[in-house]
């Protein structure tokens, strides 16, 4: 029963997680589609826009998984430790672990390199 409750409690984790990933990707194109706009004009080329925009995902994330892989294996550790365990280090789950944050940062990336189409709006330009 436990074991139906939490596999549950997962997947409806995951159903949140991806709508607020999708809602979060779709606010962030719509709120730079006016700076790519005027960008455009200027000679910014498609390419370069979309290597900056995926930068702008991808390192904070990465840096961010890589501290959280850390700190969950250090505090992980110092819980077998003083719990009185036999084992110290658990490289068990590591490749999963590690498999599950560079499909992450795959996800992120796909999400940030949308544009929007190479029809100027002269009305973006003006809000902005």
């Amino acid at each position: 029963m436990i074991r139906t409750l939490l596999a549950v409690g997962m997947v409806l984790g995951l159903f949140i997680g991806v709508a607020a990933y999708l809602v979060a990707a779709t606010d962030r194109a719509v709120e730079r589609r006016p700076q790519v706009t005027a960008l455009a004009p200027l000679g910014a080329r498609p390419r370069t826009l979309r290597a900056v925009q995926v930068t702008q995902v991808v390192l904070p994330l990465g840096v961010g998984l890589v501290l959280a892989v850390v700190a969950g294996k250090a505090a992980e550790s110092s819980y077998l430790v003083t719990g009185g365990g036999a084992v110290f280090w658990d490289g068990a789950g590591v490749p999963l672990l590690l498999a599950c944050a560079a499909g992450v940062v795959v996800v992120a990336a796909l999400g940030a390199l949308p544009l929007p189409g190479r029809r100027i709006d002269p009305e973006l330009i003006r809000r902005d």
